[in-house]
């Protein structure tokens, strides 16, 4: 008897054991998995559209140029036309044409062509460019403004592979609904330096691909947090420099075969 009494006694407090690990399994499961910088830039990549660059050919025109990106098994290809002066960046290697006659120019002068072009391309190709190998990226902390909420992912880059720009930081605040790039800001030291804040307008999808304009603003001073130019946006701090407005934009797949 004593055996029996010992035997169910000891199956209830096996069921019971039982029970808590399978609740603490499921608390586990249950409970959200928290999302890290390079998390919320993919999931920005993915609303974006933007990884669609890799298998395309982009075309825009933005003030008097007209652009286009062309991925090749090679990185891209990015070429700006202004009536009979076409020039084409290819990695490193810049080239330039008038009248479809190759024109030789100065180093320097093809070194400032190639980074005003990479700097048009780079801020097309936003968010995808931020899983470049250069790129360290380090979440922030939230910030909320008119009932709105953002991720706010800084970025720095490594000196290896991060360009003659690469002291320059950024910040990016990305909408917690749909972790769409609603704003970014950056301070860099090429040109006596300087700091930009950018608000995103006018979204449209085209073939999956989301393309934005953005209204250019800067600070009164550059000695400045760009954690707080957002604040300091939405308090009318900010002084307005320009509109960013592309143009006629379209997207042709590209059937890449790289081996």
């Amino acid at each position: 008897m004593i055996m029996k009494k010992f035997s169910i006694a000891s199956v209830f407090l096996i069921f019971v054991l039982a029970s808590c690990q399978s609740e603490k399994k499921e608390d586990k499961s249950s409970k959200p998995k928290e999302l890290t910088a390079q998390t919320i830039v993919d999931k920005a990549i993915e609303f974006n559209g933007t990884d669609a660059y890799k298998n395309s050919k982009i075309i825009f025109d933005f003030r008097d140029f007209h652009l286009e990106s062309e991925a090749t098994c090679n990185g891209f290809k990015f070429s700006r036309e202004k009536n009979d002066t076409l020039d084409v960046l290819h990695n490193s290697d810049f080239k330039r044409s008038v009248s479809g006659n190759d024109i030789k120019v100065a180093d320097s002068t093809a070194f400032k062509l190639s980074e005003s072009i990479n700097s048009v391309f780079y801020f097309m190709q936003l968010p995808m460019r931020l899983n470049d190998g250069a790129v360290m990226k380090e979440l922030k902390e939230s910030q909320t403004f008119r009932d709105q909420s953002y991720h706010v992912v800084e970025v720095k880059f490594k000196k290896e592979g991060g360009g003659v720009d690469h002291e320059d930081v950024y910040m990016y605040w990305f909408n917690k609904d749909d972790f769409a790039m609603d704003y970014f800001a950056y301070s860099f030291k090429m040109n006596n330096g300087g700091v930009r804040f950018r608000a995103a307008k006018n979204p449209q999808k085209i073939d999956g691909v989301r393309f934005v304009d953005y209204d250019n603003y800067r600070p009164e001073s550059i000695d400045v947090d760009l954690e707080t130019l957002l604040k300091d946006y939405h308090n009318d701090k900010l002084i307005k420099l320009s509109e960013i407005i592309n143009k006629n934009m379209s997207v042709e797949k590209l059937n890449l075969d790289c081996q």
